[in-house]
């Protein structure tokens, strides 16, 4: 039987986990993000930011080296992981011994916004998905890369959470849009039974399932100020910032990133209007959003 719940700030406050005051950063744990290309920048920031915001110690940004000086002088509380770039401005076949070494570093990785969809980097979400043993995020460019060989998931060594919107969940299960926003629900809990992962399908009421295909929230945060291009990789960076304090758990980790990042639009609607929010904005709130929470469990 499935077991539904609807995601509020109550439910948020309990999945959230309390920081214990005799911590330090590697007890929040190691979060890598594999991002970007020669045309897609700010998708590597504002995931970045979205996971030191969400409480990961240390975030690893991985990207190609083409993108070293527009990254580094945007970003300062991260790592950086630069990886040679190929002819397309993506990372290039050498660098994906480099990333599944920096995987066993890690505690959560994720894998996909801006990367493009060149051979390199498919070989790459091959490899992540079948030689990896990390919680795996997958978002954006890696689903773009995986609907051309879906089959691989039977064969992973990892848990895997999948982030598609709609156009990319069609691409996966071979289905129309239109018939995937009919059946949203049934469509992703199958999906989850045939392939034992996890899947958070973006758009008005965002659902999370979870990879026994026996759990499913339903998310009611957020508005139209999302609708913008770079609000995916916010949100996959939330999520990946909160794995590790969720002790791996990329079910609930999903299910608490979309509240946040929906809540963080739902604040600034207040604000600005929904035509102008902007994913950088929903940044700038995030701590109020966890404060919010914190101060329900309270």
């Amino acid at each position: 039987m499935l077991n539904k719940n609807s995601l509020d700030i109550k439910s948020a406050s309990k999945l959230l986990p309390k920081r214990e005051p005799f911590s330090h950063k590697g007890s929040f744990g190691r979060a890598l993000l594999i991002c970007g290309s020669k045309n897609m920048v700010g998708c590597c920031a504002l995931a970045t930011e979205g996971a030191l915001r969400s409480g990961a110690g240390l975030v690893t940004l991985a990207f190609p080296d083409c993108l070293y000086t527009a990254l580094t002088s945007r970003l300062t509380e991260n790592l950086f992981l630069p990886l040679s770039t190929n002819k397309d401005g993506c990372i290039s076949f050498d660098s994906i011994k480099t990333l599944l070494s920096a995987c066993k570093n890690s505690d959560v990785i994720m894998v996909g916004c801006g990367l493009g969809t060149s051979e390199s980097v498919k070989e790459l979400v091959k490899a992540i998905v079948t030689e990896n043993e990390k919680p795996l995020i997958m978002d954006a460019d890696a689903l773009n890369c995986l609907s051309e060989f879906n089959d691989i998931l039977l064969n992973k060594k990892c848990e895997i959470l999948l982030t598609p919107h709609p156009g990319e969940m069609s691409r996966l299960c071979g289905l129309s849009v239109a018939d995937i926003e009919e059946n949203r629900g049934e469509i992703i809990v199958d999906f989850c039974k045939t392939y034992k992962v996890n899947v958070l399908l973006k758009g008005h009421e965002t659902l999370i399932c979870n990879s026994t295909a026996d759990s499913l929230y339903i998310n009611k945060t957020g508005n139209t100020g999302l609708s913008k291009g770079g609000a995916g990789d916010l949100l996959s960076g939330i999520i990946a910032g909160l794995t590790p304090s969720m002790k791996g758990n990329l079910f609930d980790s999903a299910a608490l990133g979309a509240f946040v990042h929906g809540m963080s639009a739902d604040l600034l609607k207040k604000e600005i209007s929904e035509y102008s929010i902007l994913p950088s904005d929903c940044v700038k709130v995030l701590g109020k959003v966890y404060s919010l929470i914190e101060n329900e469990k309270a």
